[in-house]
């Protein structure tokens, strides 16, 4: 019992002080009180405040009238940005060049009493992430995306644009297998379109996410296709997917079909950064769920804007979770149809789905050593607030305070000088300036 405590303290401590879990996962709520930690009683995922990740900011607590009983304790609080065009949060110790997760989450809650959620952009380093901009005060939004990170750390920026203060409620970062999403790499990143990772079970909003998905992605039900009927198994599945996207079990193990001849839905491009030539990535998961009579026929096309993807006829196999997929890009809406053959006498089925905006990777950072090994530990070292936050020299209109910075094409940017005459620093003189090779 002992052992168990030291262990759970050893744990605590850690993700407290901003380094991920045994588990490698970083899950920060965003506005509790300093050093508080708690454990989700559904999850059973243990929660840090968000000390150690980020020194500005101000914490809040939603309005009364959106405290609902059902409420997760991570949405009863945020924190907010009220100075400054741009604050970072710095994910720590993470392994340079693997895959992770990153789920930003908002629930306003006129937390502000103004009745206006705010409208600003998310960055992760120095690439654009998405604007952030939802109009209802009551909804939960989050969004996911599925990177490579090109250091031993990663920045989550928000971005003042003039029209509100932005905020936060929470944010997660879970390592993925290499081998999972290869369309993922160190060029282009996936952005969770919408929220758009569906799955086909019961018609209550059930959510699946860990532990039943074990990288905690965040499944909601699918409720859009009309007049459907929804089937499940309860026999172990046969999962081919491990190596690729690696679907639950809890995920696959449910479908909706019709009692007709397709399977009709659509959606919508919501970024504004997003154009006639963005690229949309999608996955759809089948498996049959039932025992097919012997002379009985499951067997459709997967059509996507009117164009046939699938070369011959796709037929399901039972207990076999499989996908498809593909890129479309060039048109301003989106719409998919599961297209029974002639020769079919059940219905198209579809188990789950997801839609992801593909992120080239475009911006440079500045140098790791300049920027991780050198600026990061003089702004710990000297406690420097100003606008020292996220890249130091990229993008350029949010260069911190006091660099001279240059910019050679397709290189990284470099920290050519420093002027701290007026930052009032005390002390020793950082050993770490040595580290500022141009």
């Amino acid at each position: 019992m002992k052992l168990c405590v030291a262990v759970l303290l050893f744990y605590m401590f850690q993700v407290i002080h901003g380094q991920p879990d045994y588990q490698g996962f970083i899950s920060i709520d965003c506005g509790i009180p300093l050093n508080s930690t708690y454990q989700d009683s559904i999850t059973n995922i243990v929660y840090v405040s968000d000390y150690g990740f980020i020194t500005t900011g101000e914490n809040r607590i939603i309005s009364s009238d959106y405290m609902e009983p059902s409420l997760a304790k991570r949405y009863s609080n945020l924190r907010f940005f009220p100075h400054g065009p741009r604050n970072c949060y710095t994910l720590r110790s993470l392994v340079m060049g693997n895959k992770y997760l990153v789920r930003a989450s908002f629930y306003y809650g006129n937390y502000d009493g103004l009745g206006k959620p705010p409208v600003f952009d998310l960055y992760l380093g120095t690439n654009y992430w998405h604007e952030v901009n939802y109009s209802d005060a009551g909804a939960f939004n989050w969004m996911d995306i599925i990177l490579v990170v090109p250091t031993d750390y990663l920045q989550v920026c928000l971005v003042n644009k003039g029209m509100g203060n932005p905020f936060i409620s929470g944010l997660d970062l879970r390592p993925l297998n290499t081998t999972l999403y290869p369309e993922v790499n160190a060029s282009q990143s996936l952005v969770l379109v919408n929220s758009n990772r569906f799955h086909m079970g019961p018609t209550d909003n059930s959510i699946i996410r860990y532990p039943s998905d074990p990288l905690d992605r965040i499944w909601t039900t699918y409720n859009a296709i009309p007049n459907c009927t929804k089937i499940s198994a309860t026999s172990p599945m046969h999962n081919n997917l491990r190596d690729v996207y690696d679907v639950p079990p809890s995920v696959m193990q449910n479908a909706a079909t019709v009692n007709s001849s397709r399977i009709d839905f659509s959606w919508n491009p919501s970024d504004p950064s997003a154009n006639i030539n963005s690229k949309y990535f999608f996955i759809f998961y089948f498996a049959e769920l039932q025992h097919v009579p012997s002379k009985a026929v499951r067997q459709f096309d997967i059509i996507v804007n009117n164009k046939t993807w699938n070369s011959r006829p796709y037929t399901p196999t039972f207990l076999f979770a499989n996908y498809f997929s593909g890129v479309v890009q060039g048109m301003e809406n989106y719409s998919v149809s599961l297209v029974a053959t002639k020769n079919a006498t059940l219905p198209p089925i579809l188990n789950a789905m997801e839609m992801y905006l593909v992120k080239p990777i475009t911006a440079v950072a500045t140098d790791p050593e300049d920027a991780a090994r050198a600026m990061m530990a003089i702004q710990d070292n000297f406690g420097v607030v100003k606008n020292w936050m996220g890249d130091p020299c990229t993008p350029k209109t949010f260069i911190w305070r006091g660099l001279n910075c240059s910019y050679p094409p397709a290189n990284p940017s470099e920290i050519m000088g420093l002027n701290l005459s007026s930052f009032g620093l005390v002390g020793a003189i950082s050993t770490n300036f040595r580290d500022l090779k141009a």
